[in-house]
């Protein structure tokens, strides 16, 4: 029984860093690369209606969409210049919030533990 405990916190563990780590992994790289998306974005808002996509959607729709693109071009544009520093403190504190949820992990599987001992040492008592 401790035994599968221990591996099902182990998994839970190894699941838990390898999310931490991609979401940190992401933070670097949007932080790093904050300028490129704006471009990318001004880019997509000039991209033309392809054809085959007005015959499925109504012109005036495709119209709002690219007005929204655009809109949120623009609010990335004027956030980007304080949004980009507050990226860069996103990985650290992911790492932080990592590391307390694995204490509490570590601290539920210890007392799983503990709980499972005391309970096998009642069981054989009563014989």
């Amino acid at each position: 029984m401790k035994l599968l405990m221990w591996a099902g916190t182990g998994l839970v563990a190894l699941l838990w860093t390898l999310i931490i780590a991609a979401m940190a992994s992401l933070a670097n790289w949007l932080a790093g690369s904050a300028d490129q998306a704006v471009g990318g974005l001004q880019a997509i808002s000039q991209w033309p209606t392809p054809a085959w996509l007005a015959v499925w959607l109504d012109p005036a729709l495709l119209e709002s969409i690219k007005a929204m693109v655009v809109g949120g071009m623009d609010l990335l544009v004027t956030a980007t210049p304080w949004l980009t520093p507050l990226l860069s403190w996103v990985a650290p504190l992911l790492w932080v919030v990592w590391a307390l949820a694995m204490l509490l992990l570590l601290a539920m599987a210890v007392g799983g533990h503990l709980l499972v001992g005391r309970r096998r040492l009642a069981s054989s008592m009563r014989l």
